[in-house]
């Protein structure tokens, strides 16, 4: 649900927001003249550009304070011109305003940061409004930089904390309504399936039924040699799975670049997501599995919330019972902790006739 505003606090956001420049990337001339004639008369000032070349050729002589721009271009096509943006200028916001059956295109550019997307044509005004005051908001936070689009949905602040009046946007409905849709952007936002840092080396496998909203895993590296992970089993909540999988998401990447010390820790995780899910009116349990690999010890821990494991060195094994869901405090389920890893390490999972997932930790070529 959106704020509601009266004409004193419209004008007074005019106001603020008058010295704000919106750079619109587009090949339509007629969605450019309207948005630009709806922008304009929300306060923002507004740069246009036909194609992403020549957005970034007035970037070299004006930087605005956010993008918008659409995917299917000529010349050089939204993708291309998000890649060189990110790259160029990280810190600039951009939001894409793309036709919806391009999702797969849109999860694309999401990885590249993007704080957000819109669909082309827009019915809603509103929406366009709202996604640039929270982006703007949110730009003046010196950790935006590394929040990405699901961050910026949920409006994290941080601990699990969900404002109360959070503005959930309309994607969190348009992707429930959409299940091809959802999927196509599960399964494009899922991270590379190598990684390594120093002589350690992590890799994933993940296989699964096209017919069934997937299993969604992610990972990320700490300074201090950790490895630390999530698997959410998006099917196992049919009506909010995809928006508790995006909401998983959020929290975990906000509790790692908010961490007051280096250590990560799996029931603080849970605890976290767990009290984002019980604040929001859009998730509920799901099934999922946390795990911290401490590289410096040479150790995996793994908190089950749901999902059954098998863990393998090579020469001891260990099954990991399911527990209960994430959402329904899975901190009381068993943490299996300090595995060693020895020079090689498998963790695996099954769901009979639909998916299977594994992942490999090994030092060097030891795979």
């Amino acid at each position: 649900m959106y704020k509601t505003h009266n004409a004193a606090t419209v004008h007074s956001a005019q106001n603020a927001l008058s010295q704000k420049l919106i750079m619109l990337v587009d090949d339509d001339p007629i969605f450019r003249r309207i948005t630009t004639g709806y922008l304009e008369a929300q306060g923002y000032k507004v740069t246009e550009a036909e194609n992403g070349l020549e957005g970034l050729k007035q970037l070299r002589v004006e930087q605005p304070d956010l993008i918008l721009c659409d995917l299917s271009m000529p010349v050089l096509d939204g993708i291309e011109f998000v890649e060189e943006v990110s790259l160029e200028y990280p810190s600039l916001p951009l939001i894409v305003v793309s036709a919806t059956d391009e999702m797969s295109d849109v999860a694309k550019a999401l990885r590249y940061g993007i704080k957000d997307f819109l669909p082309k044509p827009i019915g809603d005004h509103q929406n366009l409004s709202d996604a640039i005051e929270n982006t703007l908001d949110d730009s003046f936070d010196h950790m935006s930089d590394q929040r990405d689009f699901s961050t910026q949905w949920f409006r994290v602040d941080g601990g699990g904390d969900l404002p109360e009046e959070q503005e959930l946007h309309w994607h969190l409905e348009y992707l429930q309504n959409n299940p091809s849709a959802a999927k196509d952007l599960l399964h494009a936002l899922l991270p590379d399936k190598d990684t390594s840092q120093g002589v350690w080396k992590c890799n994933y496998r993940l296989l699964q039924s096209t017919e069934m909203m997937p299993l969604v895993f992610d990972y990320a590296w700490l300074m201090n040699g950790q490895f630390a992970f999530y698997l959410v089993d998006s099917s196992s909540d049919d009506e909010r799975g995809v928006a508790t999988t995006l909401l998983v998401r959020a929290l975990f990447h906000d509790y790692l670049r908010n961490l007051k010390c280096f250590n990560a820790d799996l029931k603080d995780i849970a605890d976290i997501v767990e009290k984002g899910i019980a604040c929001s009116e859009c998730a509920s349990p799901i099934k999922a599995l946390f795990g911290i690999a401490d590289l410096s010890e040479g150790t995996v821990s793994i908190l089950p919330a749901g999902l059954d494991g098998q863990w393998s060195n090579g020469y001891q094994s260990q099954h990991i019972p399911g527990g209960v869901r994430l959402g329904e405090n899975c901190a009381k389920n068993f943490v299996t902790a300090s595995l060693p890893i020895n020079t090689a390490c498998q963790l695996s999972l099954s769901k009979l006739g639909t998916s299977s997932f594994s992942l490999d930790i090994y030092q060097g070529g030891s795979a």
